[in-house]
């Protein structure tokens, strides 16, 4: 079994990010805060996922691919928006797709 992980240093910088990028006073309605939310999701998926036994991670590539679909149809409806393409472009500074499978 893995040891713990300590995601606090990573749950700060999104907490500064969301102060940088929100235009809703912190209210969650925002594009700025609603992206910074579905990150703060992943690296919780991606940390539980990646310290389960392989059985456990194989079947949660599942959930994976759909956040990943999620995140693109944000992305797509951001980039409609001048004011929120600005912000994507904030976001997409601290993320990154996850790596092709070589099935």
């Amino acid at each position: 079994m893995s040891r713990p992980v300590d995601l606090s240093p990573m749950q700060r910088e999104l907490d500064n990010l969301r102060v940088q990028l929100c235009h809703c006073n912190h209210a969650g309605t925002c594009l700025g805060c609603q992206g910074v939310e579905m990150l703060r999701q992943q690296v919780q998926m991606v940390v539980s996922a990646a310290t389960q036994p392989v059985l456990m991670q194989v079947a949660q590539e599942t959930q994976a691919k759909e956040l990943m679909k999620q995140v693109q149809e944000m992305q797509e409806r951001m980039l409609r928006d001048p004011e929120a393409a600005r912000a994507i472009e904030e976001l997409l500074k601290y993320f990154q797709a996850p790596p092709p499978e070589d099935h």
